[in-house]
């Protein structure tokens, strides 16, 4: 179901927004933060993951541990999780909030202090009105970029920052991206941008251009000032006719898709899928990995450009992923694997954080 509400706020999230009427949220009260540093909160927290074996099935558990010495900082904005009647949510801490947070963003404390403003995100029932033609209050956005600013003013001290989202978090880290750093002098402290399931074009057979002028494709797991973007579909089930995701947006052009895996060199995706229902009260873990069962590549057919997801044939575990992400396919088509965009390569997106934070600690140590 969070992919569906993900996928209506990419169709309508963009929407050429009115004007902001609401007071703004003063991100100095560290109660309008959803993670902060130094703190109690989901992102400071131990995660644990269960790791099925390929070859026999045996259950292993690990635990991630945050480092509160991280070396540089990451900036997560949600995605579309809030089911009130109001066109925005409020400001309240719900559940859904700390779930998705716990989901996509809580591993990458082991390589950055963590930062994740609540906002007053549209909601399903404000997605809707703007499918109907209402515009969109322009509140959503307005809260991420004073969150930000709030954040270099007070808590950067010329830290490097990633940023990281996902969905409707994505849609306003990347007109962030465009507006407030993409060649003004908050780049420099740009270690990466990661926004999946979102709209970002590059122009074919480029690594810079379209939506950004100055931040290019990562071609590498250790560039920095970089960025990492894709939609993920299952390679059967590719995207097609009115799909929300992968589409070239015009001449020239074409949906970016950096493929994690690739970067770091390895054939398969380090996954890490959330845990529901029955599966995570038999685990007792929010997170499962089942390591050498799920590869992808980029693809481009025709206007479509895309993670394709492969599952391999045999293997403990592979007939239930099979069925699993051929219904979530099923069911939504226009939406593909949007729902676990993140998940899918969350491990090697982990791990490329980190190969980034050293090597942008190191050139700034030495004035590169």
């Amino acid at each position: 179901m969070r992919g569906a509400i993900c996928g209506l706020a990419l169709a309508a999230i963009l929407t050429l927004a009115g004007p902001v009427v609401a007071a703004p949220v003063d991100y100095a009260q560290p109660a309008n933060w959803l993670c902060r540093p130094g703190r109690d909160d989901v992102c400071s927290r131990p995660l644990t993951s269960t790791v099925v074996s390929p070859t026999d099935g045996a259950l292993t558990r690990k635990t991630y541990a945050p480092d509160p010495a991280a070396p540089i900082d990451c900036f997560y904005v949600y995605p579309t999780v809030s089911r009130e009647p109001t066109g925005n949510a409020d400001m309240t801490l719900s559940p859904e909030i700390e779930h998705v947070a716990a989901e996509q963003f809580a591993r990458f404390s082991a390589e950055c202090r963590t930062y994740a403003p609540l906002y007053r995100q549209t909601t399903v029932a404000g997605l809707r009105r703007a499918a109907s033609g209402q515009p969109d209050s322009g509140l959503a956005y307005a809260d991420v970029r004073s969150a930000w600013r709030a954040y270099l003013a007070h808590d950067n001290h010329g830290r490097g920052v990633v940023l990281i989202g996902h969905s409707q978090g994505s849609s306003h880290l990347a007109r962030l991206l465009a507006e407030e750093i993409d060649g003004r002098p908050a780049q420099r402290l740009l270690v990466s941008a990661i926004i999946t399931g979102t709209n970002v074009q590059v122009p074919k057979d480029a690594d810079v251009g379209g939506s950004f002028h100055h931040v290019p494709l990562c071609l590498r797991a250790e560039q920095t000032g970089c960025l990492i973007a894709y939609s993920s579909f299952l390679a059967s089930s590719p995207p097609s006719g009115d799909a929300y995701f992968g589409r070239s947006r015009g001449r020239g052009l074409e949906d970016a898709c950096v493929n994690p895996g690739a970067l770091i060199d390895h054939g398969q995706l380090d996954s890490e899928l959330p845990t529901v229902g029955r599966v995570a009260e038999a685990l007792g873990t929010p997170l499962v990995e089942n390591p050498g069962l799920i590869s992808a590549e980029c693809e481009s057919t025709g206007i479509w450009s895309f993670l394709a997801v492969t599952i391999k044939p045999t293997g403990v575990g592979a007939m239930t992923l099979n069925r699993v992400l051929n219904d979530m396919a099923q069911r939504a088509p226009g939406w593909g694997l949007h729902g676990i965009d993140v998940n899918l390569t969350l491990g090697d997106l982990v791990e490329i954080v980190g190969r980034q934070a050293k090597a942008w600690t190191a050139q700034h140590r030495q004035g590169g």
